[in-house]
Formats: structure tokens, sequence, C-alpha cells
């Protein structure tokens, strides 16, 4: 297994392991997946395929095996694996429901000796102690029957119910040899033990035992040139094996357990590894680079820049098939071999930035404090300051990412304009998550003076930040600020949706979002995919496609829990819980806005938990619970004035005031409208603003308001809003005793609830139409056949009617093809269908 200490171990070699009887299969599975598995195990050249791509191709091949007869897959010791395989083995536990693939994974509740974390998955899990009394001793007396006295209670005591303790201990205990009286862990009693056995064989043995365990891979080819050079006769192989430390087959030795490698390993002097590593980097030179490099390098003992130089490569090679905790301590070493300063600080700060990736924030957090005192070369400083403001904002701190940000700029400004300017934008966005105007508006007095040429294809970022800090003063913007400028990389995208949906530009954030989505997926880039599915779940929701919103939004969530992403998980919670709200969902909603506001609580940023409380006010709204939405939204954090959000949530809570019956609250949400009007870029908030003023004016004024909402938002994609529109305006016509006429808008209100699937709402157009004397809405009409589908369901049989096949559909929604086969084996009795062809007859977008 992985982690022999001073050892950089191989990243996803327990997965390599765990599929070696598999990897003939490996290019049968879907290119992309192909790709990552193979550059991942260094079968073929390395990707920037994200971790969690990885982890799709294990689930796609396991689930071909078993595609004849039901597959158990056994990991033993999983606290000694790698981070890699421990992350891809963690996805398949989580996805894996439909086939028939069994996972147990054993491992001791404690990281491995490299540091990884172990092997571990969702529940259900199962403690196990160690054996009853009555059980060790019998399973000691069959192993050692010739044990007695208190040799066996020294053995059963020592062993405390641990089987491999009380099969191994009896062969090496005697009279002459008693255990250790100490307290020592059991773990360590057990390395000493094989190590005791070790400690008998010839030198010759001894030595080629070393060279094994510091070769790693089990190729007997690899071991046997190395002890060519060493001199070692084949005969010391046998030896070792007779003493049952090794066991041989053809091509490969492999230790008979984990501990007796890492007992050879950790108890040889550091020489004796020296010479074992040293001997493995000259028969490796040439053609295997990156393991010639890695054991050059544990066999150097002062800094030497052309190793250093040779591990960086390494380092590189295994952050593209990221790797990312291999890739920092590789990194880390190189920088150790590095002969001066500002080297070892720029391998420092790549350190860091792996260590980040890695989710290790506190090695990342030492890393940029060792490199920041070494060198002030900026792209050293511009790399550092990138890396801290992000861990201070993955670790919930956006202000302090901001102010990081802001000061890393300030010191490359004049040398390094473009990089200065990219942390100046991060900075933007993270005081935006922090809610400080102020840090947004000191980044952009600092990009005011950056020495970029006009037509630099970064500008059109830099004035987008300005128009996001015009904003957030209330100020409005410019609608050229908007401008989209051909986004092509994934943060440029995903800003640029991000700027669309906060000015309501609805139409151009969904394109944006949309081809941001398309490319994570094709590019494999699945660690961005739930950031580009949330931006297109937005503008989905703000042109009123609530399903398919709702959709996105549950894939998105799905992979940001699978991903750990969880400040992009409590927004999509969020998202879920203003949607639940429309269907009158009161479980389902206040269990997402309540895990969204717990993250906000925790991490101390507000922002994520807008849109949950707006979504709790919501439902109290619809559900007539006027006083309760009054409070919710009183207490609300506010979104920023002239965003979209913030214009529609303010509509709510104007109207939450006026139907509960608190007039001057209304009217001082009006008054901050009318402030903001002419500075609001969304293109229905003057819809939106005259319906408020419809809800505030006497008698007598009320109809030209209403008549001007429905105008200014006929031409325009916000049914949700006009239907709120039409409600209103409707209850208000049956208020005047003009029930024709207020038919005519509640019908259509109806309508609309019902075609968007807004139950609650459209229960509150029903009940107005009841209340005119019209009883001919009666129930809900029948849903369409998406309605009668679960989320994933639907995403299934919406690409199965486009005539994918199973496999296609598994790649582009990163599950095996039996769980596709089993959610539409499902879908087809809900559809009234039995064939996939009838799929295609159908109107899924319903």
């Amino acid at each position: 297994m992985a982690g022999v200490e001073g050892e950089a171990e191989l990243p996803y070699a327990t997965l390599h392991r765990m599929l070696q009887p598999a990897l003939d299969a490996i290019d049968d599975l879907p290119e992309q997946q192909a790709s990552a598995l193979k550059g991942a195990f260094g079968m073929g050249r390395a990707t920037a395929a994200d971790q969690f791509l990885v982890g799709v191709a294990t689930l796609t091949l396991l689930s071909g095996l078993a595609a004849e007869r039901p597959l158990l897959c056994l990991i033993d010791d999983g606290q000694w694996g790698d981070a890699g395989s421990a992350e891809a083995l963690y996805l398949v536990a989580r996805r894996i429901a439909y086939d028939p693939v069994g996972l147990v994974v054993a491992s001791r509740q404690k990281t491995g000796p490299s540091g990884d974390l172990p092997i571990s998955v969702d529940p259900p899990t199962l403690r196990l102690d160690g054996l009853a009394p009555e059980a060790a001793a019998a399973l000691l007396a069959r192993e050692a029957p010739a044990l007695r006295g208190h040799l066996r209670d020294r053995v059963l005591e020592s062993a405390a119910g641990n089987p491999l303790a009380l099969m191994e201990l009896p062969k090496t205990v005697s009279e002459e040899n008693d255990l250790d009286a100490g307290p020592l862990p059991i773990t360590d009693r057990l390395q000493r033990v094989f190590h005791g056995r070790v400690g008998r064989l010839g030198k010759a043995a001894r030595t080629l035992l070393v060279l094994a365990a510091a070769e790693g891979t089990g190729d007997l080819a690899t071991v046997m040139r190395a002890a060519d050079v060493l001199a070692l006769p084949v005969a010391a192989l046998a030896e070792a094996e007779r003493a049952g430390l090794v066991i041989v087959t053809v091509g490969s030795v492999r230790f008979r357990h984990p501990l007796v490698r890492a007992a050879v390993y950790q108890a040889a002097l550091f020489t004796e590894r020296q010479v074992a590593h040293r001997a493995l980097a000259e028969i490796l030179r040439g053609s295997h680079p990156d393991r010639w490099a890695r054991h050059l390098a544990a066999a150097t003992l002062v800094p030497d820049e052309k190793v250093a130089a040779a591990l960086e490569r390494v380092a590189d090679s295994v952050a593209r098939r990221d790797g990312h905790a291999a890739a920092a301590r590789v990194y880390e070493r190189s920088a150790q071999l590095s002969e001066e300063n500002a080297a070892r600080a720029r391998r420092l700060a790549a350190a860091a930035t792996a260590a980040l990736e890695a989710g290790r924030f506190r090695q990342a957090e030492e890393l940029c404090a060792t490199a920041a005192r070494l060198t002030d070369e900026p792209a050293v400083v511009a790399r550092l300051a990138g890396a801290r403001g992000r861990l201070a904002f993955e670790r919930g701190s956006p202000l302090t990412a901001a102010r990081i940000s802001i000061d890393g700029a300030a010191q490359i400004s004049d040398s390094e304009p473009l990089e200065a300017a990219k942390l100046l934008v991060a900075a933007a966005y993270w005081a935006g998550h922090g809610a400080d105007t102020r840090l947004v508006g000191e980044a952009v007095t600092l990009l005011d003076t950056l020495a970029l040429q006009p037509d630099h294809e970064f500008q059109p970022y830099m004035r987008h930040v300005r128009g996001y800090y015009r904003i957030l003063l209330g100020e409005g913007a410019d609608e050229a600020l908007f401008s989209a400028p051909r986004p092509i990389e994934v943060w440029e995208q995903t800003w640029t949706a991000r700027m669309l949906n906060v000015a309501g530009k609805a139409e151009e954030a969904l394109e944006v979002a949309s081809a941001m989505v398309a490319s994570t997926r094709d590019a494999g880039l699945i660690g961005h995919l739930a950031n580009a599915l949330f931006h297109q779940a937005c503008a989905q929701t703000l042109l009123g496609r609530h399903r398919a919103a709702a959709d996105t939004a549950e894939e998105a969530l799905a992979l940001a829990l699978d991903t750990r992403q969880t400040s992009v998980a409590a927004y999509l919670r969020g998202s879920l819980a203003w949607l639940a709200a429309l269907d009158g969902d009161d479980e389902r909603c206040r269990a997402l806005a309540g895990e969204a506001i717990r993250h906000a609580d925790d991490s101390g940023t507000p922002p994520s938990a807008a849109e949950a409380t707006w979504a709790l006010a919501l439902l109290d709204l619809g559900h007539g619970r006027y006083e309760a939405a009054l409070s919710r939204m009183a207490n609300r954090f506010p979104f920023w004035p002239c965003s979209s959000a913030w214009v529609r949530s303010t509509a709510d809570h104007l109207e939450a005031a006026i139907r509960a019956g608190e007039p001057g609250i209304a009217a001082r949400r009006m008054e901050e409208l009318d402030r903001y009007a002419g500075r609001i870029l969304d293109p229905w908030a003057p819809a939106t603003l005259a319906r408020c003023r419809a809800l505030l004016s006497p008698a007598g004024q009320t109809e030209p308001y209403f008549a001007a909402a429905l105008r200014d938002g006929s031409a325009l994609h916000r049914p949700f809003e006009q239907a709120r529109t039409l409600l209103a305006y409707g209850e208000w016509l049956r208020r005047e005793h003009r029930r024709a006429d207020a038919r005519v808008r509640l019908r259509a209100a109806l309508e609309i609830f019902q075609r968007l699937g807004a139950r609650l709402w459209a229960v509150r157009a029903r009940e107005e139409l009841r209340a005119t004397g019209d009883n001919s809405s009666g129930a809900a009409p029948a849903s369409g056949p998406a309605a009668k589908l679960t989320a994933q369901e639907l995403r299934v049989a919406r690409l199965a009617a486009t005539g994918a096949t199973n496999r296609e559909i598994a790649a582009q929604l990163f599950l095996s093809p039996r769980t596709v086969a089993q959610h539409l084996h499902r879908a087809y009795p809900k559809l009234d269908i039995t064939t996939r062809t009838q799929l295609a007859s159908l109107d899924l977008d319903a």
C-alpha cells in the first residue's frame, strides 16, 4: 500500500492496485474518463482532468466488470492509502447505488504515515473493536497451541483483540525474547515484531528488502536491476521469501503486509535508504523520468539545483493529473533541494497552491509564510497573495481574502500590472461576498492606476468590476460596462455570468453559463462544473424556467457535495429553497434554507444566507402568513441596491408589509425603490416598480400602475413576476367588485403559475377565482409528464429522448451506465410508455 514515511508516494497508487485486474478494459471507457484514468496511473499523457473524473471513471469501470455477476471490492488498511485514491473511492461509494458492486474499506481511525487522509466514506460505517477475550483466546490457541503460561497471557494482553497481532506475535516471542512490557501502541509493537524477523536475515537479504521497500511499485524487474547495481545475489531474494516477508510472483515482488514494508524502510539507516534510492535512480534514468527524479531526490543530502529542477518537473506532472496532495510534497522537497532563495520561494509557492487545492489549509499557510520571507520577486509575491487570499476565503473570511489580494496587488502594480489586475478582480469578488463596499472601492481605485493598454483583453473584466462597484453604491451602472467580452477561461466565464445575473441580464447570463457548463463538461473540469451550473440555474430562475433551474441546481448541489465545495453548496441550497417556496414545500424549503443559513453563520459570510432567508419569507407570503414574512424580510441580509435580486426581494418586502397592515414600512421600501429607479439595469425592474406603486396607491390611481406593469413587462421573459402582477391586479379588481375583469387576470395568473409549477401561488390564484364566483377552475389540471419524474430521472429521460445511449448519458451525468438504465426503468411506468423511442414524442420540458 501507499505511504512509507520519507517517500513521495505516487498518487492513485491504492486505486491502481485495486483496479489492476480491470485495466485491460480502460480503453472501453468514455474518452474523457479513459484519459483521466490513464493520466492518473501514469499510463498515458497527464491531463488537466479533475480528481472527480478519476472517480467517475473508476465507477464506470467497476460497473462494467459487474455486468455479468456481482462484484465485491475489498480494501484493507485503508489508512495507508493516498489521498487521490481516497477521493475517487469516496465518489464511487456515493454513486454506486444501482450497481451490483459492493465496496468494503477497512481503515484505522487515523491518518496514514505520509499525512494523507485515510480512505473513508460516508455511512454506513461499522466500528470494529478487538475480539472478545474468549474469541481472542480461541484464535491464539489455534495459531500457537504450544504457547503457555505468562507468554500466552502477555500475547493476549499486547494484542488487545487484534487478530493480526494474535497470529504474528507468537512467531517471535519466547522465554529468551519476551515482549517489552511498556504500554506501546499496537502498531508500533507489530512493526517491532516484523523488523525483528528482518534482523535475523543475512546482510544481502536485508539490503534487498530495503531496496524493494524504497522502490515502492513492486516491479520485480526494477528491483532486481537495482540489486545488480549493488551486486546483491539472487539468493538474497529467496532468503527473504523463505522468511515469509515478501511474496514473489511473475513480474512482481510485494511485502506480505504494508507493515512489513514500513518496518523495513523506517528501521533502515538513512545511509542504507540513500544507497537504495541512488541505485534505483541509476537504473531508471531515461526510461522513467518521474520515478528517477523521486529516487534521486531521496538520495540527495545537500541542495542541488539540477535535482531540484527535475523534481519540480515531476511535481508539475503530478499537479496536472490533480494529485495535489502528492504534488505539494514533491514541490516542497524540490524547494528543500534548491540552491537559491528565489527558486526555493517559487517552489514553496507552488507547494502552497497545491496544498490549498488538496484542502491542506494549515500546510498551505505555513508554506506561504516561509516563501514570503525568502523573496520579493513580483511573480512569486502575486502567487502567494492569490494563494493566501483563496485560503482565507475557503476558511470563511472573504474580507481577509480581499485585504490580502489588494495588498499583494499593490506590491506588484508597477512591475506586474496584469497579475495585479487579476488579484484585484478576485478581491472585488471576495469583498462582495463579505458585504464590504469600501474594500471593493479600494480595489477599483487601484485598478484605475494600472498601466494596461486600453485594448488589453483583460480590460472588460476591469470594467465589470467598476460596474459592480457602482451597483453596490446604488449608483447603477452603464449598460456598456456589462457587454460580454467573449470569456474563454473558466474564471472569466464565472465572473461574466455572475455580473450578468446581478444586473438581471438573464438571457445573456444563461448563454455564458451554458457555454461554461458545456466547456467544463467537455474538459472534465468537474471542480468548476458545480459553479457553472449554479450560474446557469440563477439565469434559468430569473427567466421563469423553474423546473429546469431546480434540475440544474440539484445536479450542481450533488457535485458540490462530492467535491467538498461547501460555499457553493450553501448558495445552491438557498436557490433550491427559493424554488421550493414557490411549490409550497414547507419541509424542503426550511431544510435547505436552514443548511444555507448555518453555513453563513459558521463561515461569517452573510450574503450566502440572503436568498435562503428570502425563500423562507416568500414561503410565508405565499401561505398568507404575512406577519411572519414581514419579520423575516426585516431581518434578511439585504441584497446590493440596484441588483436584480434586491429589486425583487424588496418588492416582496413591500407586499408583506402591506398585507400585514404596515403601510409605513411599505412606504419606506417604495422610497428606496424610487431612489434607485433610474440606476437599475434589470430590464424587468420598471414593471416590478409599477406593481409596487399599484399596491400602495389610492383606489383611484391604482389601475394605471397595474396597466403599466403589464405593459412594461409583457415582452420580457419573467413569467413568474408577470403572474404575480396579474394576481395582485385580479385581487384588486375583485375588491372593486369588477368580477368579470378580475376573472380574466386571475385565470391568466393561474395558467402561468400552473405552467411554472408554482403550486402554492396557483392555489392562491384559484382561491381568488372562486371568490369571484368562478368555480370552473376546480383542481389543478394534470401536470405534464416531466412532473411525474424525479430530477435525476428527468435528466436521464431528456438525454435518452435525443437518442443518446446509456453509455453516453452516463458520461454526461457522471453516473454508471447501469444507474442510467435503472432511472429509465423507473421512468417508463411513470410516463406510461414501454420503449425508449416513445420518449421522443413526449414534452419533457412541460
